[in-house]
């Protein structure tokens, strides 16, 4: 029988908000297709469903109770007389928000799925809409780069810093990843950056002396970004595409005259749907391609990451499920491994 991950209503504590379900099997309508979900992250978006504060609602329901998870990879079993191009065997990720990836199986409107190529890891194949092509947009969209060049980044044990890092190297440019004072700079999620530094170092670290440091990619916000930004060279770009510093919208960053008049800094936002929206579907289906062909090249590996096999034995299940939900959201573990569902 399928099962999922459902909550009733928003928590502040995100894991006492979850708990798993069995439902009763559905067949999908014309325009439908029935999938089995994969694999599906923990992710930051659905952190923010869970205690209420993304403007995004699930789709889907178990009871009047919503089912969580908003990315991941299934695979295609059965499909409507009315579908196309979509076939039994395809595997597929999100196309629209809020599917309710944290469960087994799962009847879907054909048209909210993106079919991408098979590919061998299916945790990556979880991982190419929430990280995978955040990443390449960083790297790709935010500014020229060149050869030579450098991005600096806080967060950096981060899946995405990760992701960014092996781009960037495709691109012939450098990174710098930058962590908290408190972690580790050995850990394996930052063995391959070119240069290692903890926040306190930042901006006065002789490290950086020299560097063409254009592109600077924040996560954090706050003091954090206001040290990151300090480290770019003239005419270099300042990008945010988060807070996990969580102080909400009122949160602010101290930017001096120097940033905006003499060093000429452009800042940006980012947002991986607006990079996306400004791509047809047909340019996307090719892009999946190429990075699909470049997972199965290993030119493109798995970034340091928790796998969490789902299973039947539901008392258990649960608990890991909370610790992980706990780990993620305890702001004193920023930067702690991203945790994945494998079903």
């Amino acid at each position: 029988m399928p099962s999922a991950l459902v909550f009733a209503k928003p928590d502040g504590k995100v894991s006492e908000a979850i708990h798993i379900v069995e439902y009763a099997a559905a067949r999908p309508n014309s325009d439908e297709v029935l999938v089995e979900w994969l694999a599906a992250p923990i992710s930051p978006i659905d952190l923010m469903v869970l205690v209420g504060k993304y403007p995004v609602k699930p789709k889907h329901s178990v009871n009047g109770e919503a089912i969580a998870g908003f990315d991941g990879a299934a695979r295609v079993v059965t499909c409507g007389d009315q579908v196309e191009p979509l076939k039994p065997g395809d595997l597929v990720v999100p196309n629209a928000l809020g599917l309710g990836t944290w469960r087994t199986s799962a009847v879907l409107n054909a048209k909210d799925l993106l079919r991408i190529p098979t590919v061998t890891d299916v945790v990556m194949a979880a991982l190419l809409k929430g990280a995978i092509l955040p990443a390449y947009f960083l790297v790709e969209d935010m500014r020229t780069l060149r050869p030579g060049d450098w991005i600096i980044q806080n967060a950096g044990t981060g899946v995405i810093s990760q992701l960014v890092v092996q781009f960037a190297h495709l691109r012939g440019v450098k990174v710098i990843s930058v962590v908290r004072d408190r972690q580790d700079v050995h850990l394996p999620a930052l063995q391959n950056a070119d240069i290692v530094l903890r926040e306190p170092e930042l901006p006065a670290t002789d490290v950086l002396h020299g560097k063409r440091i254009v592109l600077g990619l924040d996560s954090v916000f706050g003091a954090a970004a206001a040290k990151l930004a300090n480290c770019i060279s003239n005419h270099g770009t300042f990008v945010n595409y988060g807070q996990l510093s969580r102080g909400g919208p009122s949160a602010s960053m101290t930017l001096n005259h120097r940033l905006l008049f003499f060093d000429r800094l452009t800042f940006r936002s980012f947002r991986g749907t607006e990079q996306t929206a400004g791509r047809s579907k047909e340019e996307l289906e090719d892009l999946c391609a190429w990075l699909t062909h470049l997972i199965d090249e290993g030119m493109l590996t798995r970034p340091e990451i928790d796998v969490l096999e789902w299973t039947t034995q539901v008392q258990g299940f649960e608990r890991r499920v909370h610790d992980a939900l706990d780990r993620a959201q305890d702001s004193a573990v920023v930067g702690s491994r991203k945790t994945l569902l494998k079903f």
